[in-house]
């Protein structure tokens, strides 16, 4: 036994944000552990509540009810038998604060409810921290495990972590690069999105799911030609939060194309009164060329499959199973029809 009141302990030595600590691998029981108030994961569902009071039986709570994957993890670790992959963690006087392995620490709670008579529940692999370690320290291994690791957080949560490190720990856009391998641009435009979302988008359009729409605020923020056009007055980010929050877009993929349609007054209005599709269908009725350039490069499609005379499907069947067969011979009378119907729309 050792002072943490678990199994058999070692030392060893690692590395966390340029400098070297020395670290204890143990087990913890349950009992001693602390759940982090500040573990990203969760922040969402605290940002929505109204009272400050966060006990221990909410983080659990928002572990579970905000993580789309809580229940595969459980399912894992119990047919598992157990972790692989020890959580980390800092003293506070007889207890000891979880940094990372928050969900892993709750899955090993509610195991050891169900199996009450079996010890291996009762306490879990730990990396214990220093008691004074610094927070660069902490943050490091943050990063490390859910940025790049094998359970990343959400875009949104990775984003709402580069927040806080920028604005609330003054980490600059430099050290953010190399802790993170993200670009300069991929930094900025993370941070304004996670801005855009929190601040103007989620207030309104509340639902834990919009998180997922996150990508959509990336887009638009990465996007130089709708940067343009807000600082001209063209667009706003309220009129964008609105279409977002109205389900108009089918996917962030459609904001790369935002720009055009703000371009035209009738595709715009279009968006307004309806959808991005509508949108983009008021601009292809207006661009025959496109159209055009379209039924080209299906007709040469077409053209090479039908190039191979029928008679020489014997040839190439050789080998292939009968239903293989079947879907050939479909596939080619299907390009010789579609190419007599691109003949008549021409």
């Amino acid at each position: 036994m050792n002072a943490t009141g678990g199994g058999i302990m070692s030392t060893i030595s690692v590395n966390l944000d340029g400098r070297t600590f020395e670290i204890q691998r143990t087990k913890i029981p349950l009992k001693k552990l602390i759940l982090d108030v500040e573990n990203p994961r969760i922040q969402y569902y605290l940002d929505t509540r109204l009272n400050d009071n966060v006990t221990q039986e909410k983080i659990k709570f928002a572990l579970a009810e905000g993580n789309d994957q809580y229940d595969k993890l459980k399912e894992h670790i119990e047919r598992n038998g157990g972790i692989y992959d020890p959580v980390w963690v800092v003293p506070e006087g007889e207890f000891f604060r979880v940094i990372e392995g928050n969900t892993r620490s709750f899955v090993y709670e509610e195991l050891s409810e169900k199996y009450v008579n079996e010890d291996k529940w009762k306490e879990i692999p730990a990396y214990v921290l220093p008691h004074k370690v610094n927070h660069d320290a902490i943050n490091f291994i943050r990063l490390e495990k859910h940025l790049f690791g094998q359970t990343p957080w959400a875009a949104y949560e990775k984003a709402r972590e580069l927040y806080r490190l920028n604005m609330a720990e003054d980490y600059s856009t430099k050290r953010l690069e190399q802790l993170t391998k993200l670009s300069a641009s991929e930094i900025r435009n993370n941070i304004q999105a996670f801005q855009d979302m929190d601040q103007q988008y989620l207030p309104k359009f509340n639902k834990p799911a919009e998180r997922l729409k996150f990508s959509y605020f990336v887009e638009f923020r990465k996007n130089k030609e709708l940067k343009r056009l807000v600082s001209e007055g063209k667009l706003s980010l309220l009129e964008f939060c609105d279409w977002v929050g109205e389900g108009k877009f089918g996917r962030g993929e459609d904001i790369r194309k935002l720009s055009q349609v703000m371009k035209d007054e009738q595709a715009r209005q279009a968006l307004i009164d309806d959808d991005f599709q509508a949108a983009l269908d008021q601009l292809e009725q207006k661009n025959p060329a496109a159209k055009s350039k379209l039924f080209e490069k299906i007709e040469d499609v077409v053209k090479g499959i039908s190039s191979i005379p029928f008679a020489e499907l014997d040839e190439i069947k050789r080998g292939l199973q009968p239903a293989k067969v079947d879907s050939l011979k479909r596939l080619y009378k299907t390009s010789s029809d579609l190419l007599k119907d691109i003949g008549t729309i021409k």
